[in-house]
């Protein structure tokens, strides 16, 4: 397939700054069966600090380069259907391009971004009792309350993510790849300047996440070691 260029490596970028919370945060791992956890819906935690997995942060970033892509109204880019057996879009013919699928993987499409489990630098955890609504009768079920845990405002996490193969600050020669740059650097800019929803309870304003003080630097073959160049990310958007 022609978007296929990941056999070898040609350069690295790699954007490191702070996610921070703008509104409660709550990404947990379930309904909890232990009785020395303080709630019935605990955070997901590593050494006792409260991390976002990059996996969740992986899902929302392709959600949003999938919306980006449908509104772009360009039938040659367009999004692949994830239940299909293959991405049928990155075609030999260079007629039709799926940008999620080239930033993000698919079955046998290797993924060029690789994101790194955000751990809390500085939070502080409050937990909250909630009762379950009658979807019926729009009130209170006697007998349902249940507690959940989540991150107070303004906490920071490490935010780390490396793309191969494609270059947000320079830009790119070949047209899908200026288009995938594009859309990435559109996600990375609305991560800045707005945020984006992740975890749980979204619909209720929990989990706006803002990056903040990112930088990018590039590394480029055959010295995938030596920065190139390193720029705020704000200079490169």
């Amino acid at each position: 397939m022609s978007c296929e260029d990941l056999d070898r490596i040609t350069k690295i970028v790699k954007i490191e700054g702070k996610l921070r919370n703008e509104t409660p945060l709550r990404v947990g791992y379930g309904k909890s069966q232990s009785f020395i956890e303080a709630t019935d819906n605990p955070i997901i935690k590593r050494d006792e600090k409260p991390i976002i997995p990059g996996s969740t942060l992986k899902g929302a970033f392709r959600s949003f380069v999938e919306s980006y892509t449908k509104s772009l109204g360009e039938d040659k880019y367009i999004v692949c259907d994830l239940t299909d057996e293959e991405c049928k879009s990155c075609s030999e013919d260079g007629k039709k391009y799926c940008i999620p699928c080239i930033l993000f993987g698919f079955k046998d499409l290797a993924s060029r971004v690789y994101i790194l489990d955000s751990v809390a630098l500085n939070f502080s955890i409050s937990q909250r009792t909630m009762v379950t609504i009658n979807r019926v009768f729009g009130g209170q079920m006697p007998g349902h309350l249940y507690t959940l845990d989540f991150v107070e405002p303004n906490a920071e996490f490490s935010f780390t993510m490396y793309v191969y193969n494609l270059d947000i600050i320079n830009g790119e020669k070949e047209e899908w790849k200026g288009k995938s740059a594009e859309a990435l650097k559109h996600l990375l800019r609305y991560l800045t300047k707005e945020g984006i929803f992740i975890g749980a309870r979204k619909s209720v304003g929990f989990g706006l996440v803002r990056l903040t003080n990112a930088t990018v630097t590039l590394y480029e073959a055959p010295d995938l070691v030596t920065p190139k160049l390193t720029k705020r990310l704000e200079e490169v958007l």
